[in-house]
């Protein structure tokens, strides 16, 4: 997300305020110059005019490296936002006859906005590594998903489920009761499995050390997911606890670009913590949960969180090499190779960690080309996962994952994010590779001696 800034050069402020007359201005316009006010910044407005079209953005971008469509390369897509900006929202050029543009067009270039920074960019950043000016396509993007979402034009699954969310407290609708329920039929299934005849799982404990946040279709969905974390925390001794009150790590207000809903999906967490008084808080496998969370969450709030918010793997790892938990090795067939997630490694960091983890379950990890920061999207980012329409976009937009992975021949790939999960599910389908998609914690889970 773009930030909004104030203030450059001295007290000269950024005036967008001339672009656009009020009185020239159908309702949607108004409503989009008012969210492009509040989050572009000096920064935005270089980038837009920093492109020397050199084309190392191409192959990064998994849209292009998939399809070779020239129209989809990160520079396409930024030259599509820069010309509907000069068109309706830059204080001169709008106003040029031969560049200035019309009411009777604007329908047309908001579905080109939409198709552009909704169904043809992930946000997965790769773009910006490569390009040697410094631009961030994707910020762009997000910028452009900021205005449509300001007048409402968002695909279905970043819409009824932000609102969901901010109505219930996750996005799916699950009511404490319920939740609290699901999490004792799991407990009394997992008696047969841990030795310990006290066994049950901790919900609102006050002063653990541990807040684990959870992923709420693991818990409506997949409860099988919620069992290897508990195993995995249980083995460790963790002092941990579940809130009734937040209990989901998703916030598809990010992709939006609505950074007023992010923080109230967002602040349902903090809140549980404070409540809890909990130590610090643990994310369950969720690439834009982590990065919001961890991240984003203190650039809208403009201050440091005063406690450690990390991802599973994190904690996994220093499990591990503080000797909390030992695992067998080789018990999972190999070769395996661990998939990056674009928000939790390339965005968010976490890059080592996940590595330390797969290595220490397996004699046979083999990696992707290329992975780590460089690592391609799986194509299920930017909210296309959580929206069936975009399915098709999904596949084709994934083949270059698909060919990465086919690459390393092998025969299970690991992530540590939902989302890149069912992508990589999906993909496995589409392109017959053949592979068995893992969460990380699945394995984990199955290695503990």
């Amino acid at each position: 997300m773009i930030k909004a800034t104030k203030k450059a050069g001295g007290n000269r402020k950024l005036n967008i305020d001339v672009a656009i007359k009020q009185q020239d201005e159908p309702g949607q316009l108004e409503k989009m110059r008012v969210a492009m006010k509040k989050y572009i910044s000096r920064k935005a407005l270089s980038m837009m005019n920093a492109c020397v079209h050199c084309g190392l953005c191409a192959d990064a971008c998994h849209y292009y490296a998939s399809t070779g469509d020239l129209s989809l390369t990160p520079a396409a897509k930024l030259q599509k936002f820069t010309d509907i900006f000069n068109q309706y929202f830059h204080p001169v050029k709008r106003r040029m006859p031969f560049i200035k543009g019309n009411a009777e067009s604007l329908d047309e270039k908001i579905d080109i906005l939409y198709k552009t920074a909704f169904e043809h960019c992930t946000i997965c950043g790769k773009c910006a590594l490569h390009c040697p000016m410094g631009i961030h396509t994707g910020e762009m993007m997000m910028l452009a998903r900021a205005m449509l979402s300001s007048i409402g034009k968002l695909p279905s699954g970043l819409d009824a489920p932000v609102r969901q969310a901010i109505m219930d407290g996750n996005y799916v609708g699950l009511n404490a009761e319920e939740f609290i329920e699901t999490m004792e039929w799991i407990a009394a299934e997992m008696e047969e499995y841990i030795d310990d005849p006290n066994f049950g799982i901790p919900i609102d404990v006050e002063n653990a050390d541990v807040l684990f946040i959870p992923h709420p279709l693991e818990i409506r969905d997949n409860p099988f997911l919620i069992m290897y974390y508990v195993k995995i925390l249980h083995s460790a001794g963790e002092n941990y606890t579940f809130s009734s009150h937040s209990f989901d790590v998703v916030n598809y207000a990010y992709y939006q670009g609505n950074a007023e809903n992010v923080m109230k999906i967002a602040g349902r967490v903090f809140e549980a913590r404070q409540m809890l008084r909990a130590k610090r808080i643990v994310l369950s496998p969720c690439g834009h949960g982590y990065r919001v969370l961890k991240w984003d969450s203190e650039k809208y709030l403009g201050k440091r969180h005063s406690f450690p918010v990390t991802t599973l793997v994190e904690m996994v790892d220093q499990y591990i090499r503080e000797g909390r938990i030992k695992l067998e090795k080789d018990r999972f067939e190999g070769p395996i190779t661990y998939h990056d997630p674009c928000n939790v490694g390339r965005r968010g960091g976490v890059i080592q960690a996940p590595r330390n983890v797969i290595k220490a379950l397996t004699s046979n990890f083999v990696e992707m080309e290329p992975h780590g920061v460089l690592n391609y999207c799986c194509g299920g980012g930017g909210g296309l996962a959580s929206t069936a329409t975009l399915g098709q976009i999904r596949m084709e937009m994934g083949k270059a994952k698909a060919e990465q992975i086919r690459k390393t021949r092998a025969r299970i790939v690991s992530t540590g994010c939902f989302n890149c999960l069912t992508q990589i599910r999906s993909l496995n389908e589409t392109y017959g590779l053949g592979i068995e998609p893992k969460n990380f914690a699945e394995l984990v889970a199955g290695s503990i001696k």
